[in-house]
């Protein structure tokens, strides 16, 4: 047995009858070991009988109840909705205790095949914060099948972002209200979540500034505005507040892919869009710290996969450095020697 807070309130962890259960006692460490001590005699005795377990909630309850309390207002919450609306589907009325293992398993080998590794993983995640949301809340008293997943393995060395012929295809191909979020994407590398969360509140366009409240490190940053960009910003302020861009997320992949597919564009991601950005800024500036702070980087290692594409700084520092070192002395032709003299001594 055993005695553990959690969240202000102390459980006790025991067996009976070959079944592990954690029941609630409150905030009191007191009457916690009392019930623990209860819980011992009562097992020794044969004098414990726990009531059956009551049906738990339903999985589309629960998914409701994970998004209204916990992910509504996190800047995710667009690409958690989607992901929500369909696990809701797919596992529809079904109670939490009656969603096994291989239920999970099958759906995320599903997802994986008609999608990627990474998007599967998105969706286990959502999978195993609702159960254990669930639990925290009193509404489920089962063990999180989900926790005994394991996650694909991902392949992050893809860095796929498009050339400038690419990008004109795009942008001439995209849906009209596609267009400005591809131009927000191309000129910030602003994540696909933070772009559909931006509101009119976050951008001044007098002072030329888009502000990220809310990202995937935790830590706001600033983006400047390009003129691109601005033209298209004007275009839109028809209101002074609300979201820039008012479109639901299944909407925003229907139209992309559409875009892609005119533009023959294969084996591209929404998400890739940021890398263009980051790629074809690293291209005209070499400057990987600035590019780091404007995706919001948590570390610079994740900055490092663009290295590559900034050799260009090199080779100016080198022509720099050659004309800093001016004072070196340079023989003339006739005092260059080759070493044959020196290997002639050698031999007499």
């Amino acid at each position: 047995m055993a005695v553990y807070l959690k969240l202000g309130n102390y459980y006790i962890d025991y067996y009976a009858d070959g079944r592990r259960v954690r029941e609630k006692v409150g905030p009191s460490l007191k009457l916690a070991r009392q019930a623990e001590r209860k819980r011992k005699t009562e097992i020794a005795e044969g004098k414990f009988f726990p009531d059956k377990r009551k049906p738990s909630i339903s999985f589309a309850e629960a998914a409701e109840l994970y998004w209204e309390l916990h992910a509504k207002h996190k800047a995710s919450a667009p690409v958690t909705r989607y992901h929500k609306d369909r696990l809701k589907t797919a596992f529809g009325s079904k109670r939490l205790d009656q969603i096994s293992i291989p239920d999970i398993l099958r759906y995320l080998n599903d997802v994986k095949a008609s999608s990627t590794a990474a998007t599967a993983n998105r969706h286990h995640n959502i999978i195993r914060s609702i159960f254990y949301r669930a639990i925290e809340w009193d509404k489920f008293s089962g063990p999180n099948p989900a926790a005994k997943v394991k996650q694909f393995q991902v392949e992050n060395s893809r860095l796929r972002f498009l050339s400038k012929e690419e990008i004109a295809e795009l942008t001439e191909k995209c849906h009209p209200r596609l267009y400005p979020i591809i131009v927000c994407a191309l000129m910030t590398g602003m994540r696909r979540g933070e772009i559909l969360q931006l509101t009119w509140e976050n951008v001044n366009l007098e002072q030329n500034m888009i502000y990220v409240l809310k990202s995937k490190s935790g830590k706001p940053r600033e983006i400047p505005i390009a003129s691109k960009l601005r033209e298209v910003l004007v275009s839109l302020r028809s209101r002074l507040e609300g979201l820039v861009f008012d479109i639901p997320v299944i909407t925003l992949r229907r139209l992309f892919e559409t875009a892609l597919e005119d533009a023959r564009i294969k084996e591209f991601r929404f998400h890739d869009l940021r890398h263009t950005f980051a790629s074809h800024y690293i291209m005209r500036t070499n400057d990987l710290p600035a590019t780091q702070k404007l995706l919001g980087h948590h570390s610079p290692i994740m900055t490092q996969r663009y290295a590559h594409l900034s050799s260009g700084h090199l080779k100016v520092g080198m022509q720099l450095l050659d004309t800093g070192m001016d004072t070196i002395w340079t023989p003339k032709p006739a005092e260059v020697s080759d070493g044959s003299e020196k290997r002639q001594d050698l031999a007499v």
